[in-house]
């Protein structure tokens, strides 16, 4: 393809665009130091008064604590909450066995989740490498020859050992 000629009156070679990005430059600094400006002092002329704020409130809090220190330990030397806290620790001590219990069930099966797991990680992918490779062989008989491969690595069982030592026996299935 032959190239073709430049024209004549081609603005990117005969006009300069200097003048409008120095224009441009200068209006972009213009703005930059208005907004920073604008942001520091023109928005915000309430910050004296958020400093004097912040100070009497601070005095205030540290009143405020020392009283309120005082009231919570009257409260709990009342015999209102002495009853409630009471009632509440035989409820915590009566729901600790069935707690405790439960509490062990959990990590009894979370223990069989993870040995389940571990094997049924190893033989799903390479399920899935077999999956790969079935489904990228271009041949009719290459691709029926993984399909039993697949099926035979998937009804072939797999031995899962437990936390409490026994053994099962799970195909691709059951896992």
């Amino acid at each position: 393809m032959p190239e073709q000629p430049i024209p004549d009156q081609d603005p990117v070679v005969t006009k300069s665009y200097a003048t409008y990005y120095v224009v441009s430059v200068i209006l972009l600094i213009a703005t930059l130091f208005w907004a920073l400006w604008d942001e520091g002092v023109g928005q915000r002329p309430w910050k004296a008064f958020q400093h004097e704020w912040k100070d009497r409130y601070g005095a205030f809090l540290k009143t405020a604590k020392s009283s309120s220190a005082q009231s919570e330990k009257d409260i709990e030397q009342s015999p209102e909450y002495q009853k409630l806290a009471q009632t509440a620790k035989d409820a915590e001590a009566a729901a600790r066995p069935k707690r405790e219990e439960i509490q062990k069930q959990i990590t009894d099966l979370s223990a069989k989740i993870l040995a389940v797991q571990n094997v049924f990680t190893d033989r799903r992918a390479y399920a899935n490498s077999l999956t790969y490779q079935l489904e990228t062989d271009s041949s009719a008989s290459g691709k029926k020859s993984k399909q039993k491969d697949i099926d035979d690595y998937k009804a072939k069982p797999a031995t899962v050992e437990f936390p409490d030592g026994h053994k099962e026996k799970l195909n691709f299935h059951q896992l």
